[in-house]
């Protein structure tokens, strides 16, 4: 499937991994292994594509989005940091939707191999341009094993003197066979509807029948789902919530969301939400997801 990306080597970085640059002179960073393939784009440490080896493709993209770094990818896993949704209000009006790291080129630390699979390693640190938008230094490191399992592991260092609160979110797209296939289970009972800006209870699985934007406050630390190809597994580590979106035929409104996909894509996101996660100078907090097939 990394054949419908278009995509040219520029050269060979481990025996099963290859840093390549597409139409636009945007970088990416492929992997073929025994266990998967992948593709990550260093334009906002954004992996667009996994797909274990039999398996259909996990991760849902749009075909209209744009892969020229104007602005971040609709689909895959984009990175929401330091905010999830609009900019906290005591920053000022016109910042990018879901903070500014998945809009910035990262630094591609290394690649290993192992026979668990490829380890990708990027980084991101605090510019001029980023303090300008979020007055605080950081370093953050986002870690990729592409193997049998999808793991995503993103930690944020305070580099300053002072503490601060981030908001985050692994905005996991999935692929499904159809919207009538999917069930969730291991989302908890409590929500919050951005549809209807209210507080709700669900009583027992989610199952996909209409457009739906919530917030889950008190998930287990492994959620379930059916896609209508497998089911898939997601063990989370340092979230205080999960997310499920679909926009369902408000799609059809949005310049970079294919109009007639919405119908094969759900979001399931691990997520710090409400209250977010304060992190002391010279502390860390790792925001993680094991994604496997079962």
């Amino acid at each position: 499937m990394l054949r419908k990306f278009k995509f040219t080597k520029q050269q060979d970085l481990t025996s099963n991994t290859q840093l390549a640059t597409n139409e636009s002179g945007l970088s990416y960073i492929l992997i073929k292994n025994q266990h998967a393939e992948a593709a990550i784009a260093l334009f906002g440490a954004h992996v667009l594509h996994y797909q274990a080896k039999d398996k259909q493709p996990l991760l849902w993209m749009s075909h209209t989005s744009a892969q020229d770094g104007s602005k971040p990818f609709r689909g895959g896993v984009p990175i929401c940091w330091p905010w999830f949704g609009p900019a906290p209000a005591e920053l000022g009006t016109g910042l990018p939707a879901h903070g500014f790291a998945r809009g910035l080129i990262w630094q591609l630390e290394g690649v290993s191999e192992t026979d668990e699979g490829t380890f990708v390693h990027l980084s991101l640190n605090d510019t001029a341009e980023t303090l300008a938008m979020w007055p605080h230094p950081f370093r953050l490191e986002f870690e990729v094993r592409v193997g049998a399992t999808l793991t995503m592991s993103l930690t944020t260092e305070n580099t300053s003197d002072k503490e601060f609160r981030v908001f985050e979110a692994l905005h996991t797209y999935f692929n499904t066979k159809g919207t009538e296939f999917v069930t969730v289970k291991g989302l908890g009972d409590s929500f919050y509807d951005k549809l209807t800006k209210s507080d709700s209870v669900q009583d027992g699985d989610f199952h996909l029948i209409a457009a739906v934007d919530r917030v889950y406050s008190k998930p287990a630390k492994v959620v379930t789902f059916t896609t209508g190809y497998d089911t898939i597994e997601l063990d989370n580590g340092g979230e205080n919530s999960a997310v499920v979106w679909n926009p369902w035929t408000a799609a059809e409104n949005m310049a970079d969301f294919d109009s007639d996909r919405w119908q094969t894509m759900v979001c399931v996101e691990t997520c710090v939400t409400g209250e977010g996660q304060t992190i002391a100078a010279g502390e860390e907090h790792t925001l993680s997801t094991v994604i496997s097939y079962q």
